[in-house]
């Protein structure tokens, strides 16, 4: 592995003997200290279930606007809902993304739509198994940090984790990949504890290596991306890297992606781990808690 690849990551280890614990953890952290992304492979999700979410999303987003917009996203929501295109910003020197979405979270505040009828078990279910996976890769996390195995999960009891469903309608000219602009999502770094991809096979995501290239990150049949969050980057005083990442057009049809972000209950103090402090003396950043800090960042995405 070198820092400019991706790597793939058999997790089903993380649920071996101590020794195989170990290992995948290694390699959880190599992956996250030097590049802030990998694979996940062997993971045990259901692959159905991953069918049948893409399968709803690509209804929903089918109905029309005004029906989608029954349900807008909105801070009253909870930043749960639909936001339509240009209604997010990723790269404020780009403007809002050409992309709609819908999101929806942990707790009542949902805005379920009419139309799929199925979307919210559908959703549910996928929520779910997407959070169990959460708590076993930061069981690797704890680990690949010197910490006590549970450190993480014992915190993601209720996470306020948002599953997100989204769409980059069909466009007639696909723009030149080293053009100003040529992208679906501006390029940012999420600003989360970790976030868990699964994309079409379309393709156009890419990361941004240490030495300053985008690198593409191919679709991998049945593999989950991940990466680490700028919170996840506090609480470990950067020794993990939330690293900037794209999305550009390279097929003209539409493009679905269903990341899901990953966060601790909201009451937890993000503050620099005792682990990942350079001396007694290094305090890191600012305490302060998941849910403040995912208020003040959300309340600033959305136009």
């Amino acid at each position: 592995m070198t820092s400019d690849t991706i790597p793939a990551i058999d997790v089903s280890r993380l649920n071996g003997s101590m020794a195989e614990r170990l290992a995948c953890a290694e390699q959880i952290g190599w992956a996250c200290r030097e590049i802030g992304f990998f694979n996940v492979i062997h993971h045990g999700i259901d692959l159905q279930s991953v069918r049948r979410t893409f399968d709803a999303a690509g209804r929903f987003f089918a109905t029309p606007l005004a029906e989608k917009m029954q349900v807008a996203l909105s801070a009253e929501s909870g930043f749960c809902g639909y936001f339509p295109l240009k209604g997010e910003v990723t790269d404020p020197l780009v403007g809002g993304d050409p992309k709609e979405g819908y999101d929806i979270s942990f707790g009542p505040t949902n805005r379920w739509p009419n139309n799929p009828p199925e979307l919210k078990s559908v959703l549910t279910e996928y929520y779910a198994a997407m959070s169990g996976l959460g708590r076993d890769l930061s069981r690797g996390f704890a680990l690949a940090l010197d910490l006590p195995e549970d450190f993480f999960a014992a915190k993601l009891d209720r996470p306020t984790a948002i599953l997100r469903l989204l769409h980059y309608p069909p466009v007639d000219h696909v723009p030149d990949p080293h053009a100003l602009s040529p992208v679906g999502c501006g390029a940012h770094s999420d600003y989360g504890y970790l976030t868990i991809l699964a994309q079409d096979e379309q393709g156009g995501l890419q990361v941004e290596t240490r030495s300053r290239t985008w690198v593409n990150v191919p679709p991998q049949a049945g593999a989950f991306v991940c990466n680490i969050g700028e919170m996840m980057a506090r609480w470990t005083n950067n020794r993990f890297r939330a690293t900037p990442h794209r999305v550009i057009r390279i097929t003209g049809g539409s493009r679905y992606s269903i990341p899901f972000f990953f966060h601790p209950n909201p009451d937890v103090l993000i503050e620099t781990l005792p682990t990942c402090r350079a001396s007694d003396d290094d305090a890191g950043y600012t305490p302060v808690t998941s849910g403040e800090y995912l208020h003040r960042r959300q309340s600033g995405a959305y136009i």
